[in-house]
């Protein structure tokens, strides 16, 4: 059936988009380079990611809040200078 396909491709879309997201947290909770790890506060990323505030940027990579997902799309995001024009999707 059809929509079952749907159904199941967004699903599976949404589920490789959750491990994208999960893999970039992970790398950036072991980057010894970062404010949170110098300063011993790795788990307010993770706190972050887990309870939904923030997303990961799939084009830059970078946390952002979800508040401000808009506002990094349009004006703040790296990729903006590489990808002009192209579509922006979070990752959640």
């Amino acid at each position: 059936n059809e929509m079952g396909t749907d159904v199941a491709d967004h699903v599976n879309d949404h589920s490789g988009r959750m491990d994208r997201a999960m893999r970039v947290v992970q790398e950036m909770l072991e980057d010894e380079s970062t404010i949170l790890f110098e300063s011993n506060r790795q788990h307010l990323l993770q706190q972050a990611m887990e309870d939904g505030s923030s997303v990961v940027c799939s084009k830059c990579n970078g946390c952002v809040p979800n508040e401000r997902w808009q506002q990094h799309q349009k004006y703040w995001c790296s990729a903006n200078e590489q990808d002009e024009g192209s579509d922006f999707d979070m990752d959640e």
